[in-house]
């Protein structure tokens, strides 16, 4: 009979995920993880198999506990558009608050695992439509309500603001004051929910 494990997975996959995040994945040993899990490696290894593992589990857990969020709080009533807002706005405010702001786990992979690790490729893939979904479904709900105009391209407008988040995260990470950037969202936001103007010919 094997030993039961003495930890719960979703707790370690969650430091785990906050310690990858912070430090990146080249600079993470198994062995300063282990000191910051406080686990033994034997059950960190028999669970995990090894670094790489954990870091794409890592990866699956902030696409399922952070990333797949983004749609219910859309869509949890009242207006869309200052929900939008308040995500995007939130962004700024943490990296505001960090000394050394992380940015986005997904973003960072990016950078540092792409394009030579494909497995962690297929997961940012997945966690980048996520939020490309729940910024369509957000948007689709503003159209329904009158936000923005019925005939928007909602589905461009989706890629915008994925596209926008992820840019942003990367930005604040260079940014002396990440709040100055509010200004831009405010001014995506105005142009989404403007009437569409056609000019004469």
């Amino acid at each position: 009979m094997s030993r039961p494990r003495g930890f719960v997975e979703a707790d370690v996959l969650e430091r785990a995920m906050q310690y990858f995040w912070t430090n990146g994945y080249e600079a993470t040993s198994m062995s300063a993880l282990t000191g910051y899990l406080g686990l033994h490696p034997g059950s960190l290894y028999r669970t995990f198999t090894d670094k790489h593992t954990l870091f794409l589990r890592a990866l699956e857990h902030y696409r399922d506990t952070q990333t797949r969020q983004l749609a219910p709080t859309l869509l949890a009533g009242g207006p869309v558009l200052p929900r939008i807002r308040t995500i995007l706005i939130d962004y700024l405010e943490a990296a505001a608050d960090e000394s050394v702001p992380r940015g986005c786990i997904a973003v960072n992979t990016v950078g540092e695992r792409l394009p030579r690790d494909e497995a962690a490729g297929r997961i940012v893939q997945e966690i980048l439509a996520l939020v490309e979904d729940g910024f369509r479904q957000g948007l689709e709900a503003a159209a329904r309500h009158g936000e923005i105009p019925a005939d928007t391209d909602v589905a461009t407008e989706a890629t915008t603001l994925m596209t926008l988040l992820q840019g942003l995260q990367v930005v604040v990470k260079a940014e002396r004051d990440p709040r100055r950037l509010t200004r831009m969202i405010d001014a995506v936001l105005t142009r989404l929910a403007e009437p569409v103007r056609h000019v004469d010919a």
